[in-house]
């Protein structure tokens, strides 16, 4: 059973400032975006406008061969199946036309966090390019299990 408790402004912090996948100026709104729409995390209609190209196709990709479920056998928002999200943040670094997000939060009461990767596309969009974590039982990256290399990144 999954069980997730989020607070309402994170949730509906997107409809509050308006953000909507077209127009997320930065990497931390980007990110917030995938928080509060989970379809687009899965590649649902809209995350390309989000993620990454390849990593969009992928993502469509898999789910299809799943049948529409998600292609990890965990929510890779947060690293885990079974949530109870508090204390919520977004920590972002940009460099140029890369950039980092962090997203820290304690699950049961564990401090956990997830490192989002983001590349500036040709038209000035941020874009996920990579989701990875190494706080959870084990490491993970999203990459790496959708069989895309680290180092080949179609922006």
């Amino acid at each position: 059973m999954k069980f997730v408790r989020i607070p309402a402004i994170l949730l509906s912090l997107g409809a509050l400032l308006g953000c909507s996948a077209a127009v997320a100026a930065e990497p931390v709104d980007v990110v917030q975006q995938l928080y509060a729409e989970p379809g687009l995390a899965l590649g649902a209609e809209g995350a390309q406008q989000v993620l990454a190209s390849d990593l969009a196709r992928a993502l469509h990709t898999a789910a299809a061969r799943a049948g529409g479920a998600s292609p990890v056998d965990f929510d890779y928002r947060y690293g885990f199946k079974d949530v109870e999200i508090s204390g919520f943040a977004l920590l972002p670094q940009v460099d140029n036309d890369r950039a980092k997000v962090v997203a820290v939060f304690k699950n049961f009461g564990k401090p956990e966090s997830v490192d989002w990767s983001l590349c500036r596309a040709p038209d000035g969009a941020w874009r996920v390019t990579d989701a990875s974590s190494n706080t959870g039982p084990e490491a993970w990256d999203l990459r790496q299990l959708l069989g895309l290399r680290l180092d080949q990144v179609s922006c």
